[in-house]
């Protein structure tokens, strides 16, 4: 994996990893929830998800049309995996 375009530290997959657990927990596919953050920041005012293939536009549209519950963001958030004050979809 890479991060800032070089490999990803250790201490960045950890992090990953446990995000991903939080997420599995709830039912939630990660990038389901990553493309949704995205959107839900007010200094975002528009977003593109890059596609090279109809079936990831597919893809894509089921990721941002994937429910994904509150509490999961509140669990993201209680184990420090997120800022507390950062905001997240309603």
């Amino acid at each position: 994996a890479k991060y800032n375009y070089s490999a990803a530290p250790p201490a960045i997959m950890e992090k990953v990893r446990k995000i991903e657990a939080v997420c599995r927990a709830h039912g939630v596919p990660l990038p389901a929830a990553a493309l949704q953050f995205v959107v839900a920041h007010p200094a975002v005012p528009s977003f593109i998800a890059g596609t090279r293939t109809v079936e990831q536009l597919r893809r894509n549209l089921e990721w941002f049309s994937h429910p994904v519950p509150g509490d999961l963001w509140a669990e993201l958030k209680h184990a420090g995996l997120l800022r507390a004050d950062a905001p997240t979809p309603a």
